[in-house]
């Protein structure tokens, strides 16, 4: 059984990456803190911060948790969250905020003990930039991952052999990385937004594993899919627009959010040995089917890379796993398909039970029921070596419990079957899964 099981520190909304582990981490207590509404949109809410600024005048808010967490990829984990924040009379959510994380896992397996994951970042938000529409993020991060998986490119990669060691599938990368993104309101409910990333890489690659083999012996296409593996930078620039009319950023019961995004790397140097080009598209639908008490929520998801992307970005989108993973098509361990096209999408049915009243503030107890799917292409030519023939559909479908508090924070626990899963996958993250 795969399982996520955590407790563990929120994320700001306006964020752009996943939660530690892709989203498996959730807080310890329910923080008062409120960032749930978007200052772009002129139809959203004001914020609990900005009402207390209101009352109280000038003041910053500081809080600090403790978190506790992991999945059975990355084994049990430990860390903090804090956020500093200063709030002033008529500035929603705030004047600026600083926020920073850290968190490292260990895991036993049948190689020992392992510290598969650690990760550590700081993050600072000025909503109104230089007086401006602007919202600036920048967010230094340092993340190493040491049992990462591997077990082929494309659609039709096999599983690991049941005789060989779990780490035949592994390998590691170390990333320090620095991100800087502006985004601005363009009209009600439109935002435009670019960026910059930096990142650097160190690949650790295990004797005997499945990527050191392909790497030495695969066929010339899996060895271009792969590409370099010698240390080197990557940068990335990023321009998008979004579209985002929902009810609410935490969990939404009616209208829409949709996001087109192009990303550059201008490389091929042999200090920045990636140069490719990434486009994609998000789009996400919810619609009450009774009252606000049961809401469908659609997904759908496809991005492209053409050129040549370092093969570890191959099963990834938007910071986090495309075919598996608890942010991903759920019931598929995280990193088990690589591919340049991505193409999957999620259906739940978001059902609102009852409410109640605990910690000074309104909960909300539920649960949904899911499918999700998906495929992925190795190339953006034709690899029925790689990809296999006909629909080679993976899913997953399952069902899980949610905890809403207030218009600020989702507490969610899934369980999802796939053909995949080893037998079934388990999720305990923070955050609705879009």
């Amino acid at each position: 059984m795969r399982a996520a099981v955590a407790t563990g520190a929120t994320r700001t909304p306006l964020s752009r990456r996943a939660s530690f582990a892709g989203g498996v981490c959730t807080v310890l207590a329910l923080s008062a803190h409120a960032r749930a509404d978007n200052p772009l949109n002129s139809s959203d809410r004001t914020t609990m911060a900005a009402q207390a600024a209101c009352t109280k005048g000038d003041q910053s808010e500081f809080n600090i948790i403790p978190i506790i967490g992991g999945t059975s990829d990355i084994g049990i984990g430990i860390g903090e969250f804090s956020d500093l924040a200063r709030v002033s009379r008529g500035a929603d959510p705030y004047l600026w905020n600083i926020e920073s994380a850290a968190f490292v896992s260990f895991k036993h397996s049948n190689e020992g003990w392992q510290v598969p994951f650690q990760d550590f970042y700081m993050k600072i938000t000025v909503p109104r930039f230089l007086g401006s529409g602007m919202q600036l993020e920048v967010r230094p991060s340092y993340t190493w991952e040491s049992t990462l998986g591997y077990y082929g490119l494309g659609n039709a990669s096999p599983s690991k052999p049941a005789s060989v060691s779990d780490s035949y599938a592994w390998y590691g990368r170390v990333h320090p990385a620095v991100d800087v993104q502006l985004r601005w309101r363009v009209a009600d409910h439109v935002a435009a937004l670019a960026g910059a990333r930096y990142t650097q890489s160190w690949l650790q690659i295990v004797p005997g594993s499945k990527l050191e083999q392909d790497i030495d012996s695969g066929s010339p296409e899996v060895k271009h899919l792969i590409g370099p593996t010698r240390p080197g930078g990557l940068a990335v620039f990023s321009y998008g627009v979004q579209w985002d009319s929902r009810d609410s950023q935490v969990s939404s019961h009616r209208g829409s959010f949709h996001e087109a995004m192009i990303k550059v790397s201008p490389g091929g140097t042999e200090a920045f040995p990636y140069r490719y080009g990434q486009g994609s598209v998000v789009s996400r639908v919810f619609v009450p089917i009774w009252r606000d008490d049961v809401t469908l929520a659609m997904r759908g998801v496809g991005d492209i890379m053409v050129g040549r992307p370092p093969f570890y970005e191959l099963s990834r989108f938007d910071d986090t796993y495309a075919l598996g993973g608890p942010n991903g098509v759920r019931g598929i361990p995280g990193q088990r398909y690589y591919g340049k096209v991505k193409l999957f999408g999620n259906i739940e049915l978001r059902n609102e039970l009852f409410s109640f009243h605990a910690l000074g503030k309104p909960l909300r107890f539920g649960f949904v029921v899911f499918f999700d799917g998906g495929r992925v292409w190795a190339d953006t030519s034709s690899q029925p070596a790689l990809d296999g023939r006909g629909i080679g559909l993976k899913y997953g479908t399952g069902g899980g419990l949610r905890l809403e508090s207030g218009e600020t924070f989702v507490l969610r626990a899934d369980i999802a079957w796939s053909p995949d899963a080893s037998p079934i996958g388990a999720y305990f993250a923070a955050g609705q899964t879009f």
